[in-house]
């Protein structure tokens, strides 16, 4: 696989599950109270993050051949994500009536620097937004300033500080959760996807991820039903687990990417690739509609509302808003 290679129809697919899986476990979390249905969220998320790293190795290698592109990767990046965010968070203000200094900390991705910095997380799916883009920041930094070592050592060794700080944090006493969202203790998940890129072609067996996955997904049963509980010793090794899940995950869609030949279902997969990033921003806003709407939450249809509504509005954002930003995205520098 090129590292200059187009979309991937497979993973276009496998964004779009990631997207519509983290809105619709937390339409039954969150209507029905499922708390398995949270649980599953933690997946797709996780999904995310590798995949942004795999997808994103080959503008971080232009970084690394050119200091000068990290400008570019900068606006490229911000482009693509800060607007349509920008434009969600002034939503989810206006609907809890909340514009204080947490409106300020959502801002610049500030929420989850560190425990309870917000006192009302009311735009909660950002944390993991905050995540990718100090990711986006830092880690380019990295290239530049190290930029005389070898791309996969700064890479193992950025990795490294990560693992570091979340050892220094298992001895804090902080909560699960925070030690499961806080913005500096997961950026280690989309540089295992940069990782996977880089040594794509010497780990792509499928019938080998796929007895790893399963493998791995025997192992996490211990922790599904004890996630609220978990010792963040044991958080550590549940985390490093869903890490290496979605690793395998993206190694199998890639390996299937060769069966997806018509030309309708790539059109499909790259339009659902195209809306996830609104589905994910916005599916609180139309679960807190329909959450006090009566009529809706009592409809044996709701489900069936919720998943139109998240692809209309998702469609309609996109078109209307973010795909201006992204077509007006500058070029890379030749090397």
């Amino acid at each position: 696989m090129s590292s200059h290679s187009k979309n991937i129809a497979s993973l276009d697919l496998f964004r779009g599950i990631a997207g519509y899986g983290v809105a619709i476990c937390h339409f039954y979390y969150y209507l029905y109270d499922l708390s398995n249905f949270q649980f599953f969220s933690i997946f797709f998320v996780e999904f995310f993050f590798v995949l942004s790293g795999f997808v994103l190795y080959p503008q971080l290698q232009k970084v690394y051949n050119n200091n000068k592109n990290i400008k570019i990767f900068f606006y490229r990046r911000w482009l693509r994500t800060i607007p349509p965010y920008i434009l969600a968070l002034v939503c989810f203000s206006v609907l809890f009536t909340k514009f204080d200094s947490d409106t300020f900390k959502y801002l610049f991705f500030l929420q989850k620097i560190t425990e309870n910095f917000v006192k009302f997380d009311y735009f909660s799916v950002a944390w993991s937004l905050s995540v990718e883009e100090f990711f986006y920041v830092l880690f380019p930094i990295f290239l530049v300033v190290l930029n005389k070592r070898k791309f996969i050592h700064i890479l193992l060794l950025f990795i490294s500080l990560i693992y570091i700080l979340k050892i220094v944090f298992l001895f804090l006493n902080v909560s699960e959760e925070f030690y499961r969202i806080g913005t500096f203790l997961r950026l280690d998940a989309i540089g295992f996807g940069v990782l996977t890129r880089i040594y794509f072609k010497k780990i792509k067996n499928n019938f080998l991820n796929l007895l790893s996955a399963i493998l791995i997904a025997i192992s996490m049963y211990y922790f599904m039903s004890n996630i609220k509980n978990l010792p963040n010793t044991e958080l550590f090794l549940f985390i490093l687990l869903i890490q290496l899940f979605a690793i395998n995950a993206i190694i199998l869609f890639v390996n299937f990417d060769k069966f997806i030949i018509n030309s309708f279902l790539i059109s499909l997969f790259t339009l659902l690739s195209k809306l996830t990033y609104s589905i994910y921003l916005f599916h609180f806003a139309i679960l807190h509609f329909i959450s006090s709407n009566i009529f809706l939450l009592n409809s044996e249809f709701v489900f069936i509302y919720y998943l139109i509504s998240l692809f209309i509005f998702s469609s309609i954002c996109y078109y209307a808003f973010e795909k201006g930003f992204v077509k007006n995205r500058p070029m890379y520098r030749h090397n």
